[in-house]
């Protein structure tokens, strides 16, 4: 039978190159749409066999959360198509388990090889399945293979720089541990002062680390986006626990107990050393973010905590000195000290300036780095 694919592309000229390819190649293209949303919603009208999935696709979900969407209500694997490398998309990317990740431009061979081994790999959990079911000694032989959750808790510990060098059945021994655990918004996962039960690393949403003045004012210090594992760290590091972590959005979080993570790290002394330098890295960026928000005037201070942010929060745009921050201005009014009638009089003076875009709501698009930072200067 004739191989489905779907392409979520939104360059048109891109959808029809990759759709004469495909079509080249004996496969059917059931349907090409320019957003994460009309993805979600053709996959689940045609059911294809395969979808290449654009990243940056417009609209209020980008491919990333389309493709996580479509593996929950569909099933069907997904090849990430994309231009774009930077650590933070591949790190969400790597979360929702793609079935591919193809960088533009590519060779018609390369996309073909991917599709193949999609398909492949959807077959294989039940060829192994039914191996296993006949032959019971290979079951007691083998360290056990992870499936569905737990592959997926497995494939979020894997990616952190924390537990490298960390063999497979320790880690595999973490995920069937860990837990996925839903935050709301304004939530508090952790307390200023408590020893935390569990170390998180953040698989969607978005955490405030947060500080209370002797005055009863709540300073958000930081900001934890999907990747991050400040979570982790507070459970192994004791002088982590000067402040508080909430929900800033609705978020996930892959929780794993601190009495298991400990004992790696007891067994694995050199996860103390990479828990050392991560928190280095953590500080360092905290500390960036601390110094711009130092200016006394609140335009300074607003302009400063975009910039601080572009290269953790930014997706980029059209030119290398564009970049888009997936952030309301609620949320940046909190970051900053100031009230929403502030932040928003403030980032209006500069779309008027030419320096941002708003018209898209929760995001706030910089139009040019340089001239933003000449601006704080």
């Amino acid at each position: 039978m004739t191989t489905k694919v779907l392409i979520a592309e939104d360059e048109a000229l891109v959808a029809l190159d990759i759709t004469h390819e495909l079509e080249s190649a004996g496969y059917s293209v059931v349907g090409h749409v320019s957003s994460g949303r009309m993805a979600v919603e053709k996959a689940l009208e045609v059911r294809p066999d395969v979808v290449l999935m654009d990243i940056t696709m417009p609209g209020e979900i980008d491919g990333i959360q389309a493709a996580e969407e479509i593996g929950k209500k569909v099933g069907c694997p997904v090849i990430f198509v994309t231009a774009h490398s930077d650590e933070v998309t591949l790190q969400r990317a790597k979360l929702t388990r793609p079935s591919g990740y193809v960088m533009k431009p590519f060779e018609p061979n390369e996309l073909r090889a991917n599709i193949e081994i999609a398909l492949h790999k959807v077959k294989a959990p039940a060829i192994v399945e039914e191996i296993l079911d006949t032959i019971p000694e290979l079951t007691e032989a083998m360290e056990g293979p992870l499936y569905g959750t737990d592959q997926f808790k497995y494939d979020g510990i894997k990616s952190l720089s924390l537990f490298e060098g960390i063999p497979v059945k320790e880690l595999q021994d973490l995920a069937r541990a860990a837990i996925i655990q839903d935050v709301n918004a304004g939530e508090f996962v952790s307390l200023d002062g408590e020893r935390p039960e569990f170390g998180f690393m953040v698989l969607s949403g978005r955490l405030a680390v947060v500080k209370s003045t002797p005055h009863g004012k709540e300073l958000t210090l930081d900001l934890l986006i999907p990747g991050d594992c400040t979570g982790i760290l507070r459970s192994l590091e004791p002088t982590e626990l000067d402040t508080a972590i909430r929900g800033q959005t609705d978020a996930k979080l892959l929780a794993i107990p601190t009495s298991q993570l400990k004992t790696i790290a007891d067994r694995f002394p050199f996860v103390y050393r990479q828990i050392s330098l991560e928190l280095m890295r953590r500080n360092r960026r905290t500390n960036d973010l601390a110094l711009g928000l130092a200016h006394s005037r609140v335009e300074s201070r607003i302009v400063a905590a975009l910039l601080a942010l572009a290269p953790r929060f930014g997706r980029p745009s059209a030119t290398d000195d564009q970049t888009r921050i997936f952030l309301t201005r609620k949320e940046l009014a909190d970051l900053t000290g100031t009230t929403p009638e502030t932040a928003i009089r403030v980032t209006k003076n500069l779309e008027r300036e030419g320096l941002l875009d708003l018209t898209k709501p929760g995001v706030i698009k910089i139009l040019s780095l340089k001239q933003l930072r000449e601006a704080v200067e």
